[in-house]
């Protein structure tokens, strides 16, 4: 899997835990790096079983009242409500209901890494 990230504050988290820990709990800094080398491990996100461990990965599907819009993301646990939201990048192919075909995902962008259920 090839991961890319939306802008450099999410490229530092990712590969500094000095940046990781000042935005998130230390559980979840020391887990970032790990949880990004088991991503990017699979060739494609068909490889991954959806809501197992260790990456709990799961499609956020809909707006919440009062929270931030981020369906269509994808989500990776990390610790206590944090996880590494991304989306899928490059050329995939999309299933009749306009969600992405997961055996057809080998790219991913990083959107944001912290508490994805409050506000962006």
């Amino acid at each position: 899997m090839l991961i890319g990230y939306e802008t450099t504050k999410w490229q530092k988290i990712a590969e500094k835990e000095k940046e990781a820990k000042k935005s998130l709990s230390s559980q979840s800094a020391a887990l970032v790096p790990r949880r990004l080398a088991q991503l990017a491990a699979f060739e494609d996100l068909g490889q991954i079983s959806p809501r197992s461990a260790p990456l709990h990965l799961h499609l956020l599907t809909k707006e919440r009242k009062g929270k931030s819009d981020r369906q269509g993301e994808f989500v990776i646990k990390l610790h206590d409500g944090d996880g590494i939201v991304f989306r899928p990048t490059g050329e995939y192919k999309k299933l009749a209901d306009g969600t992405p075909n997961m055996d057809t995902v080998t790219q991913v962008e990083i959107v944001f890494i912290g508490n994805y259920h409050s506000k962006k």
